[in-house]
Parts: structure tokens; C-alpha cells; sequence
């Protein structure tokens, strides 16, 4: 009888432990979830104030975007800065809305972005036409989001 209140005890005690370290392991797991949120917002925040930067700095990149905002026709090399330009800041929305669908992107920052999105295609024709010509390069998801935007620019003009 004693072997086996023993034994008990010893099932208990790692039964107590096991259920102690599941605890922990959905402790940290929670920790990590967060780490990496603010992780990648600010890696987003890093990207765009890049970006945002090499135009404060670059009076005449400022020129040439501000051309393409309004549609301008633009020669060979300033229509394919503004390509690659838009190209870039197309991909970086897509892999953040990428982050937001993983849950790695909260709500919150999600409709800030999305937001600012719209405000800028808003007023960016050349990226709106970017995108039109080039919308087969994108996930047919982050399409969606971009000609729900579209469609949110018609019904407020």
C-alpha cells in the first residue's frame, strides 16, 4: 500500500508539473504573438518612413511623383523610376495586408493602413493606373482589398 500511495503522489506531482508547463508554454506563446505584432508594425513603420524620407530628401524624385500623382505623360527613365517606385509601395501594402490575413497585423493598425491607402490612392493617379496595368502581378486576395478601395474612391466623387 505504500508503493502505490507513493506512486500516486509521484503521478500527481508530474501530472501538476505537466499541466505547470502547459501554462508556461501558453504563456509564452502569447508573449511571442505580441513580439511579433510590434515587430512587424515596426518593420512597416521602418519601411514607409524610408520611403517617405527619400522623397523629403530627393526634391527632384518629389517632382517626378508629383507628376505622377496628377498623370502626366513622362519620358522612358522618370516612367520607369515611378514603376519601380510603384511597384515597390504596391508590394509592401500587399505583404501588409499578407500580415493582417496571418493575424500577424492587428485590426487596429490594419484599418489605419488601409486608411492611408485609400488617402493616397485618393490622390495618386499614376499609381492607380500602376496598378491597373500591372494587377496580375498581385494576390488575386490583396486585389480584392485594392478595387474595394476603387470602388469606395467612385462612390465619393
Amino acid at each position: 500500500m505504500n508503493l502505490d500511495t507513493t506512486n500516486r503522489w509521484l503521478t500527481l506531482v508530474a501530472n501538476i508539473g505537466v499541466l505547470a508547463g502547459i501554462i508556461f508554454l501558453g504563456y509564452e506563446l502569447q508573449q511571442n504573438t505580441v513580439a511579433t505584432r510590434v515587430e512587424a508594425a515596426s518593420n512597416f513603420n521602418s519601411s514607409f518612413s524610408d520611403i517617405e524620407l527619400f522623397i523629403a530628401g530627393n526634391p527632384e524624385f518629389a517632382e517626378l511623383l508629383t507628376k505622377g500623382r496628377e498623370g502626366t505623360k513622362l519620358n522612358g527613365s522618370d516612367q520607369l523610376r515611378l514603376w519601380v517606385f510603384y511597384n515597390q509601395v504596391l508590394r509592401q501594402w500587399q505583404f501588409t495586408h499578407y500580415q493582417y490575413v496571418s493575424d500577424v497585423f492587428d485590426e487596429e493598425n490594419w484599418q489605419a493602413q488601409r486608411a492611408f491607402m485609400l488617402a493616397v490612392m485618393s490622390s495618386d493617379i499614376g499609381l492607380l493606373d500602376h496598378w491597373r496595368q500591372t494587377r496580375s502581378q498581385y494576390n488575386p486576395d490583396f486585389n480584392t482589398v485594392i478595387e474595394l478601395l476603387v470602388d469606395e474612391l467612385k462612390d465619393q466623387h
